[in-house]
């Protein structure tokens, strides 16, 4: 080979090197608040910083969850909520959650009884459900829904608190300075 191809490919290599190192600091992770759910990735160049000090008070408004061999998306997205914001530095203190549950999603929170019983599996949220809830996350179901869908209250986990409907909780809760997430 000659010096120029030497060169050049030792370029092109060490450009790869640096951009594989580069990568790597920047992939997604999971955690610190919920592992093994909702990765983020790290924004060490965002141009508006995080208030010091701020509470968090979102509400999740979950209504969909079409295919019932998956996880419920939403609740996803609360892990990710939780998670970035803590591998930002924002305390879990400083985060107050609640997740309104209404509709189809109402499968989401049965116990793995009731959710084997009716789809033949066992509920693929309950341990997303459970860390949710250790990390303070309040869930609060639609009476209507349950109503509606043929559930009983017996059929949901213990961290559901059911309410008269999903638009009550919303109002209520938006009223008390929650921001609503979709």
């Amino acid at each position: 080979m000659s010096k120029k191809l030497n060169k050049a490919m030792a370029v092109f290599l060490g450009v790869v090197l640096l951009w594989s190192m580069n990568a790597t600091a920047d992939e997604r992770s999971f955690g610190p608040v919920i592992e093994g759910y909702g990765p983020t990735y790290p924004i060490n160049d965002r141009d508006v910083p995080l208030r010091e000090n701020f509470v968090y008070k979102a509400v999740f408004d979950s209504a969909a969850n079409p295919d019932e061999t998956k996880l419920n998306t939403g609740l996803v997205s609360v892990a990710r909520y939780l998670n970035m914001h803590a591998r930002n530095g924002v305390s879990v203190d400083n985060m107050i959650i609640a997740v309104v549950v209404h509709g189809p999603a109402l499968k989401t929170l049965l116990t793995d009884d009731s959710y084997f019983s009716r789809y033949g599996i066992d509920n693929p949220n309950t341990e997303l459900v459970q860390k949710l809830h250790a990390a303070g996350v309040r869930f609060y179901v639609c009476g209507q829904s349950v109503m509606f869908g043929g559930f009983e209250k017996e059929e949901l986990v213990g961290p559901a608190k059911v309410a008269l409907s999903a638009m009550t909780m919303m109002t209520e809760l938006q009223s008390d300075g929650y921001a609503l997430l979709r």
